[in-house]
């Protein structure tokens, strides 16, 4: 070793011994944050989103509660409409198929 790394390792050796406590010199504050028990933070995130989830559900209906319905004499077609396409017509199960010309 070298003569400055032995004066270091000895200031240091001397500092140390000078350390008694390891302790804080200041007393902490009253106002330090309380950690809530996990389990009772874990049922209140629970029941918010319960309560947001209902609330979401809710509020559509209420808001739709006063807008106007649709008419009601309208009524429905009684059958299909005549324009419309007729659907294309199969040939009958006991018809051979026939070759196609080339």
């Amino acid at each position: 070793m070298t003569a400055v790394e032995d004066r270091l390792r000895a200031a240091l050796h001397a500092r140390a011994d000078q350390v008694t406590a390891l302790r804080p010199t200041f007393r902490p504050s009253t106002r330090t944050r309380t950690v809530a028990h996990p389990g009772l933070r874990k049922a209140a995130v629970v029941l918010l989103a319960a309560a947001v989830t209902a609330v979401l559900l809710v509020l559509p209906r209420l808001l739709s509660h006063g807008a106007p319905s649709a008419p009601a004499d309208t009524s429905p077609p009684a059958g299909p409409s005549s324009s419309a396409p007729p659907s294309p017509a199969w040939p009958p199960p006991d018809e051979a198929p026939r070759p196609v010309a080339p």
